[in-house]
C-alpha cells in the first residue's frame, strides 16, 4: 500500500495467447484487465485468494468467467468450478495503455486450458 492508502501500482504486465500474440494487460495493484486497445475486458475478483490459480481468474465486465492468468498467458480453463463473486468493482476510467509489444514465444497451453475466443477479448 502507498502512504495514501491506495494499492501500489506497478508497471504494466502483458498477457499473451498461446501463439504469442499480445492480447491483454493489467497493472499489479489494480483489479482491471484491458485489451490491447485500452478497453476494459475483465477484472480480478479473487486477487487476495490464497490459491494461486484462483487468484489469477479473470471475470469479464458482466461477471462471467473470461480466463485465467497462467504465467504470462491469458487462457480459459476447460473445466472450472463456479465460485460466488465476492464483490463488484466499479467500471474504471480508460487507462493510458502500455505501448505495443512484440510477440512472445508460442507455447502450447497447459493441459486443461485453451485460448480465449477472440470475440471475448474486445471491450464493450
Amino acid at each position: 500500500m502507498s502512504r495514501a492508502g491506495t494499492p501500489a501500482v506497478g508497471l504494466a504486465v502483458h498477457l499473451y495467447a498461446s501463439d504469442g500474440r499480445w492480447i491483454a494487460w493489467y497493472q499489479p495493484g489494480l483489479p482491471y484487465v484491458w485489451d490491447t486497445g485500452g478497453r476494459w475486458i475483465g477484472w480480478f475478483p479473487w486477487a487476495d485468494a490464497a490459491d494461486s490459480v484462483e487468484r489469477g481468474d479473470v471475470l469479464d465486465p458482466h461477471d462471467a468467467y473470461l480466463g485465467t492468468v497462467v504465467g504470462d498467458r491469458l487462457l480459459a480453463r476447460t473445466a472450472r468450478r463456479p465460485r460466488p463473486v465476492p464483490r463488484r468493482v466499479p467500471e474504471p476510467q480508460r487507462p493510458v495503455g502500455p505501448p505495443d509489444v512484440d510477440r512472445a514465444l508460442a507455447l502450447p497451453p497447459p493441459i486443461g486450458y485453451v485460448d480465449i475466443d477472440a470475440g471475448r477479448l474486445s471491450g464493450d
